[in-house]
């Protein structure tokens, strides 16, 4: 009876380890399974991670690319063991591109849009002729400046980059456009109207008459009072600062003074808030050639005011401009004194925005006054300037009158309006009252005529004209990743300005 028993015992002792067994393999089986599930499962998370960055490199080859002016798609590219490849449609509104990436079956799509600099930048002096007003733009004059009075007389006018003018264009005597520095552009003359080229004048590039009307970009689109670092006016009033310098721990303590007491004439001429390029210390001394002054701009910043820019102040010809940033106003823009870059890398971009109506159209401001009549101190600006309106030279912004510079001036960047580039630089005194008056020479008659009252000059009027030179020089940095400064208006242009709105495509 013992025996049986054990017997009994032993047999369920095997049966109890042969079920232990089964349940052990099916669970090994699935851990095994589970196992293997989640070797896929991390498999396709990193290929799909890898097939992400292979199209975020893609899309950072595509933007060294457009920086480069190649404008085309970029084939299957290997990077490691994923792949990648990006397709560009610059001829949708907004132009976008897709870059795709791979490892496997994983794939990752992203889409960002393109954004480019208004055409207007392409060129060192651009007349868009909004009004379409007949329009005439002309360069002349002879030899290099000479002394004379107080400052300079004479000189041969001098682009170095392309002009574009939305009506005629005339070069007379030993006026010049040439390439610009770095070649990116040829020195072409494009005019709507006629295009002459007279005497001993000279254009290294093509010149292009008739030429289809470039339409305007909306600088209203760029909605600068949102897009924007600094709301200047907004930072005077938080400050509670309706006249002077902000607080000295503010960061635009250096950069700005609002409605100085020490210019009322200049304040009480605009209908709005006046704001001063200044620095809280202001150095003395120097030419009327010279920028003493230091002025921090700060990196990358775009400046909002709402109100007028001036650059003038009594105690320094002019600012060495430290920085990268692009200043936009909503009324006009006032150039008296020199602009001069501290080093290689500082870039500024002057807007002058204006103010629109409900419909888009402008109603105010949108000018860039340039020169200073009363003091004669500005004689070279440092600078991408864009008026929505037009540039009014040696206009004085106080009284409102046109008086005889002493010195001609020149551009280092451009000089862009969507109106006109009313810089006329003739003048002659009048028969015996010494007082000198500004000129213009009517083609259509071949006469010097008064630029106010359209009177043929006499000939002694016409033996006493006197020519101011101007000297364009295109930057051609503002056409640079590293050194294009922020905020510029956008168009569709050619100058690569960087990618907005990106996005991971669903379902990729």
């Amino acid at each position: 009876m013992k025996s049986r028993i054990c017997e009994s015992e032993k047999g369920l002792a095997l049966t109890v380890v042969v079920v232990f067994a089964c349940i052990f393999l099916i669970l090994g089986f699935s851990l095994i399974d589970l196992a293997k599930t989640e070797i896929v499962m991390t498999r396709k998370e990193l290929s799909s991670t890898q097939a992400f960055y292979a199209a975020e490199a893609g899309m950072a080859q595509l933007t060294a690319k457009l920086y480069n002016e190649q404008f085309e798609d970029i084939a299957d590219t290997a990077l490691g063991e994923a792949n990648y490849q990006v397709d560009l449609n610059l001829d949708e509104d907004p132009p976008y591109a897709v870059s795709t990436g791979s490892v496997g079956l994983e794939v990752k799509k992203i889409k960002a849009e393109l954004s480019f600099l208004s055409p207007p930048y392409e060129t060192a002096l651009y007349g868009g002729n909004a009004n379409g007003e007949q329009w005439s733009f002309e360069l002349r004059g002879q030899g290099v400046p000479q002394p004379w009075g107080v400052g300079e007389v004479g000189g041969r006018d001098i682009v170095n980059g392309n002009m574009y003018v939305n009506g005629d264009a005339t070069m007379y005597e030993e006026s010049s456009v040439n390439p610009s520095p770095m070649a990116n552009f040829n020195g072409d003359v494009e005019s709507t109207g006629k295009a002459d080229i007279l005497d001993s004048a000279s254009v290294s590039g093509t010149v292009t008459e008739d030429t289809a009307v470039k339409s305007h970009p909306s600088l209203e689109n760029m909605n600068y009072a949102v897009n924007n670092t600094h709301n200047v006016s907004q930072i005077f009033a938080d400050a509670g600062v309706g006249s002077g310098y902000l607080p000295s721990g503010n960061e635009l303590y250096n950069v700005m003074v609002k409605n100085p007491s020490d210019r009322s004439g200049e304040c009480s001429a605009t209908s709005g808030d006046d704001y001063f390029l200044e620095p809280a210390s202001v150095i003395g001394g120097g030419t009327q050639k010279d920028a003493p002054t230091p002025l921090n701009m700060g990196e990358n910043r775009v400046y909002y005011v709402d109100g007028d820019l001036w650059v003038h102040s009594p105690s320094t010809y002019g600012f060495l401009v430290d920085g990268k940033v692009t200043i936009v106003v909503t009324g006009d823009i006032h150039l008296s004194d020199n602009i001069k870059y501290a080093d290689s890398d500082s870039l500024l971009g002057l807007v002058a925005l204006g103010k629109y109506d409900v419909s888009g159209q402008l109603i105010s401001g949108g000018n860039i006054y340039f020169g200073d009549p009363r003091y004669g101190t500005m004689y070279t600006i440092s600078g991408l300037m864009f008026a929505a309106d037009s540039f009014l030279y040696n206009t004085d912004s106080v009284t409102g009158g046109n008086v005889e510079p002493t010195t001609g001036f020149s551009v280092y960047g451009n000089l862009n309006a969507l109106n006109q580039v009313s810089i006329e630089r003739d003048w002659y005194d009048p028969d015996g009252t010494g007082d000198a008056r500004p000129a213009h020479f009517d083609s259509s008659t071949g006469q010097w005529v008064d630029l106010e009252t359209g009177a043929a000059l006499t000939g002694s009027e016409s033996s006493s004209l006197r020519h101011y030179q101007m000297a364009i020089t295109y930057d051609d940095r503002v056409r640079i990743q590293e050194t294009q400064p922020p905020g510029l208006p956008r168009g569709k242009g050619t100058i690569f300005g960087g990618l907005t709105n990106w996005e991971e495509l669903p379902g990729s």
